[in-house]
């Protein structure tokens, strides 16, 4: 027997970068992974395997220079140099749960045409900044661990990130010890908290 669905369609979605929400400039939104085949070539033929993993965060936003517009944002996280914070939720006006997942994660900002298009049209802006490591995804499952990595994760395993630093206490973290330099978890809002080894506190380690 046939099961019914809703399918996904893309007029609420939305996009946070550093925290700000941009949805109302995009008009493209990825997620998309490239997979690295290695192709091994025997006597009995050719096969291949699946190796390493590159996210990419990939989007297309209409150009505004507006004082929390798309170039405000972008440009600064350009010239930061280090990894921001991001947010892509299907439906950006409802709670994060099974049926609308959100996915977080860092990205690696790198620059872009600040001005692109046509006679007459808008000017757009076309992203594909790397994500560090895997994006994380978050379902409304309570979390009640976290993970030190680069970035890390939450326990059990599809929770939804805490909202923000607050939201942290009572959360175990492994290891217990103080998290070494780098290493963090992203939280709801797009900031990002490390272990001390006896309290939560904001950034990476």
């Amino acid at each position: 027997m046939a099961t019914d669905f809703v399918p996904l369609i893309l007029t609420n979605a939305g996009l946070k970068i550093s925290g700000t929400e941009l949805a109302c400039a995009v008009n493209h939104i990825e997620i998309s992974p490239d997979v690295n085949i290695t192709t091994l070539d025997t006597m009995c033929g050719s096969r291949d395997y699946p190796g390493t993993v590159k996210w990419s965060l990939i989007a297309t936003l209409y150009q505004s220079f507006d004082a929390s517009g798309p170039e405000a944002i972008l440009s600064a996280a350009v010239a930061g140099g280090v990894a921001v914070p991001f947010v892509v939720t299907p439906y950006r006006d409802k709670a994060v749960s099974a049926t609308n997942p959100q996915w977080s994660g860092t990205v690696i900002p790198r620059p872009y045409a600040p001005i692109n298009g046509d006679a007459g049209n808008a000017s757009e802006i076309a992203l594909e900044w790397s994500i560090v490591g895997a994006p994380q995804k978050g379902t409304g499952i309570t979390a009640t661990g976290a993970t030190a990595g680069t970035p890390g994760t939450f326990t059990p395993a599809g929770a939804s990130p805490p909202a923000n630093l607050a939201a942290m206490t009572g959360i175990t973290a492994s290891p217990a010890t103080a998290w070494t330099t780098g290493q963090y978890v992203v939280l709801g809002d797009a900031s990002n908290a490390h272990w001390s080894s006896s309290a939560w506190v904001v950034g990476i380690a």
